[in-house]
């Protein structure tokens, strides 16, 4: 809605009230950014896109959720479960054992994501992405069984790109080399346009399965040129899902392949078995 200053400044305080309440709702369900966090329009919360028709589904939790009933979300169709681990080098969350031993007894797949703060702790970008490697690693406690774990990528600290970049394959080097199999990468396309520029370093390194975020939308954007040419292998298609088994929203995604076990540990394991 456009309002002209001759009609504000004609309107009734009431009427205006009135015209701002009507008008928010379309600015609300606009899409402005590729990474912005929308909750797209309640229609469209429980049935999902059609561009994931088929796919197997899951979601995304952390303390936030706080006690989730896994047996009723395993009964509402969900295939797999991530869960946040940890958070830089300090913050291990507090439900993360409970949903991570609740979720894998209910059947779910099930792994681990670790929300990155970029910098230079110990000196240098390398030794900082060193650091969260190894805090990740000892408390998220994963086994071949599971899911390849996920870097999620959400803010820069301040690095440039070639320094995010740096951080980036560092992080993900270190954990591939201590599990056998690459980790998953999450990003959001304006995030890795604007933060990474845009690189395909990181899927050129063979860290090619990608869990993008776009929301508002019937097809996910895809950075870095589609991946290297790989696409998204998960997508999370809204931050305000609404799953049996926990309570108000929840993250949900789609995972574009016959069967989400095949990004287990195992399956993926680029090390010999011992």
């Amino acid at each position: 809605m456009n309002l002209s200053k001759r009609s504000i400044s004609r309107a009734a305080p009431a009427a205006l009230l009135l015209a701002v309440l009507t008008a928010a709702p379309a600015f609300a369900a606009e899409p402005a950014a590729l990474d912005s966090r929308v909750t797209p329009p309640p229609a469209a919360i429980d049935r999902g896109p059609a561009e994931g028709s088929g796919y197997d589904s899951g979601i995304d939790v952390s303390h936030w959720q706080t006690h989730i009933q896994w047996r009723q979300v395993a009964k509402e169709g969900i295939d797999f479960a991530i869960a946040k681990a940890t958070d830089g080098t300090w913050m291990k969350d507090g439900w993360y054992d409970r949903n991570k031993f609740r979720a894998e007894k209910a059947g779910l797949e099930f792994t681990a994501y670790h929300f990155a703060r970029p910098g230079r702790e110990g000196g240098s970008v390398r030794t900082d992405a060193r650091l969260e490697a190894r805090w990740f690693l000892r408390h998220a406690d994963l086994t071949r069984r599971n899911l390849a774990p996920v870097l999620d990528l959400e803010v820069s600290g301040g690095l440039s790109a070639r320094g995010l970049q740096k951080w980036s394959l560092t992080w993900l080097r270190h954990v591939e080399r201590e599990i056998g199999a690459q980790p998953m990468v999450y990003t959001s396309p304006g995030f890795w346009t604007g933060n990474a520029g845009n690189t395909r370093a990181i899927a050129r390194a063979g860290f090619d399965v990608l869990w993008v975020a776009h929301y508002g939308t019937s097809r996910p954007s895809v950075p870095a040129r589609r991946w290297d040419g790989n696409g998204w292998s998960i997508w999370q298609w809204t931050q305000c899902g609404r799953v049996r088994g926990v309570d108000g929203c929840v993250d949900r995604n789609y995972f574009r392949g016959g069967d989400v076990s095949d990004l287990t540990i195992r399956k993926l394991s680029t090390a010999t078995p011992t």
